[in-house]
């Protein structure tokens, strides 16, 4: 067989490389990082309110959440800022400014995008006083 044959059959390309969405670029996260350790790290969301879990973890735990706060919500969400810090995640209210949530990092456990709804997500922790595991659901408002 000529050698000019045999190239043509084993070709040495370069093996194309998946493509990684911009978002999951490290250079897309040292930004919101940075405004973590400062403290000035937010994003609007839609509050959905919170519901008792009994697991732990758990992305499915997480979706069937954030499916019963919709139900319960019928489309009336709370609008809300997400505050996220290192050591806390704060939810206050967009118009009166009042905190509807203020929750120690350390009592988070888990936390999930929804696979289901494309803007949901949620987390789960321990409630300070009942020790009932709590999950809270938000909606994105914003891609970010």
């Amino acid at each position: 067989m000529p050698m000019e044959g045999l190239k043509r059959r084993l070709s040495f390309r370069k093996k194309k490389k998946d493509k990684v969405p911009e978002c999951s670029k490290p250079h897309q996260w040292q930004e919101d990082e940075r405004k973590v350790r400062e403290g000035t790290c937010s994003f609007q969301v839609r509050y959905l309110g919170c519901v008792e879990v009994f697991e732990s973890r758990g992305m499915q735990v997480c979706e069937e959440a954030v499916k019963t706060l919709k139900a319960q919500c019928k489309g009336k969400y709370q609008r809300a800022i997400l505050y996220v810090s290192g050591d806390a995640l704060r939810v206050v209210d967009e118009i009166s400014k009042s905190m509807i949530v203020d929750q120690t990092i350390e009592k988070v456990s888990f936390c999930a995008p929804d696979r289901n709804h494309e803007k949901g997500f949620a987390y789960i922790c321990r409630d300070g006083t009942t020790r009932r595991w709590m999950c809270h659901g938000f909606l994105a408002v914003k891609e970010s």
